[in-house]
């Protein structure tokens, strides 16, 4: 995974130069140069990156297959499956099978909801045995802590770290945040502090005694804060032990699909209240921050059927020429079907067909990424897509998740029916994360015109 996103990288930092050269009315010899070597370098790339996700596919079929065979049939488990679920990668260890490690962190959750802290210390003796709280209980002078020590600040019980991190590997499946955005740190013991860039310098000639001009460069930065959430899971005590094995990748696989969308959400509709953590997404920003342009559609174009293929040009006008290499078009996966109608003055045909390295597609020449987060409204000044630099978000998430028992409020079930836990003599499972994202501030003036590297489209006002 670590090798192929490097490659990933490697790409778009070569097209980001060859944008460069490219860019230039006239060229030297040694630019020349310059440009067919990074062709091949980049001909180089598609292949190695078409190559290793061939066998990050054929490592998921074969843990898949694995998992399945020694794993034993149950029908009324076979019957909650949810048969579209991604491939979860199994990785084993010499301390412990994942099976073990899977029905004692089970085993820990139903200590949790009962009460029992006999079994939740049980579960945890059997789970540091295995190895799977290393890096909790070890300290780096060799110490080891106590149990009493795997709770969170307010008293959750903390999940083996293993099953933390396969969650955030499923998440990349579901979130375009967790799936492109560089994770910055660890933000489970306090904030995080990164650098950011601000500005370029400026070079001038400068004679014998002259004094040099400032060049408007200047370092700032970012701080992530340790943001909680949580969601809350009706839970029932009645599902035995023997089938944890083969439930708790599924209860992993929608903790990790609902952790996905809230952090897509946030990015992209985060309004800077208390609802978000008071984050400011694309929502939040559009129109109000040179940083997060507004590209609106020609006058007439108020709906999705009226919207014309030069209107989805426009975003990327709005992003500086430095942060379009890399850049991607996100929205809504319903918007596929107005694209998909979509010809330019030479029908054709604007969207580009799905491939193993797009796997929703492009559009002019960029991928397209979708979220369900993304909103689909219809109408007069809605938004319709983004065109942004997933390497310009400073995101960074905690390294554990936590658990525990809710035994007060409200939750809405399946059938969306609110159910009061206390009189009703209910449980519910509590899941907590953390996780914290800033969308960066860096602009370049271009045409008197200050531009960052995130675009919004929205339908016409009128």
């Amino acid at each position: 995974m670590e090798e192929l996103k490097k490659a990933i990288q490697d790409r778009a930092d070569l097209l980001v130069e060859a944008e460069v050269l490219v860019s230039k009315s006239t060229t030297t010899d040694d630019e020349d140069s310059r440009f067919d070597v990074i062709t091949e370098e980049v001909k180089a790339l598609d292949s190695l990156i078409i190559k290793l996700e061939q066998k990050e596919d054929m490592r998921q079929k074969i843990a898949l297959q694995k998992a399945q065979d020694r794993t034993s049939s149950d029908p009324v488990l076979d019957a909650i499956v949810d048969k579209g679920t991604p491939k979860i990668e199994i990785k084993e260890t010499a301390k412990a099978t994942e099976e073990a490690r899977n029905v004692n962190t089970f085993k820990l959750i139903q200590g949790v909801m009962t009460g029992n802290s006999h079994k939740i210390d049980e579960a945890r003796k059997s789970l540091a045995d295995g190895g799977h709280f290393d890096n909790m209980l070890k300290g780096k002078d060799g110490s080891t802590k106590g149990f009493n020590t795997l709770v969170d600040t307010d008293g959750a019980v903390l999940v083996p770290s293993s099953i933390t991190s396969q969650v955030m590997d499923i998440m990349q499946t579901y979130g375009i945040i967790p799936r492109l955005a560089q994770n910055l740190g660890d933000i489970s013991q306090s904030s995080v502090k990164i650098p950011q860039i601000l500005g370029r310098p400026s070079f001038t000639a400068v004679g014998q005694g002259q004094a040099i001009p400032g060049s408007g460069f200047n370092l700032g930065a970012i701080e992530l804060k340790a943001q909680k959430w949580a969601a809350i899971i009706n839970w029932t005590n009645e599902v035995s032990d023997s089938v944890a094995a083969r439930l708790m990748p599924i209860i992993m696989n929608k903790i990790a699909e609902g952790y996905a969308y809230a952090q897509d959400d946030v990015f992209f509709n985060g309004t800077g209240t208390s609802v978000y953590n008071n984050i400011q997404g694309l929502e939040g920003l559009v129109g109000t921050a040179n940083y997060v342009r507004l590209a609106s559609a020609v006058s007439g174009n108020v709906s999705h059927a009226t919207l014309d293929p030069d209107d989805f040009i426009t975003p990327q006008q709005n992003v500086a020429p430095g942060a379009r290499a890399g850049c991607v078009y996100a929205m809504h996966p319903n918007m596929i079907f107005t694209l998909r109608k979509l010809k330019d003055t030479a029908g054709k045909y604007i969207y580009g067909d799905p491939s193993e390295q797009r796997p929703a597609g492009s559009l002019w020449g960029y991928p397209i990424e979708t979220s369900e987060a993304f909103n689909i409204t219809d109408g007069v000044s809605k938004s319709v897509c983004a065109f942004f630099n997933p390497s310009f978000v400073a995101y960074a998430t905690g390294k554990s998740l936590s658990i525990d028992e809710l035994k007060e409020g409200s939750i809405v079930d399946s059938d969306g029916v609110t159910v009061n836990l206390a009189t009703t003599d209910q449980k519910a499972l509590r899941v907590k994360g953390l996780f914290d994202l800033i969308l960066s501030s860096v602009t370049r003036t271009t045409a008197s015109t200050a531009q960052g590297a995130f675009s919004v489209l929205r339908t016409a006002a009128s």
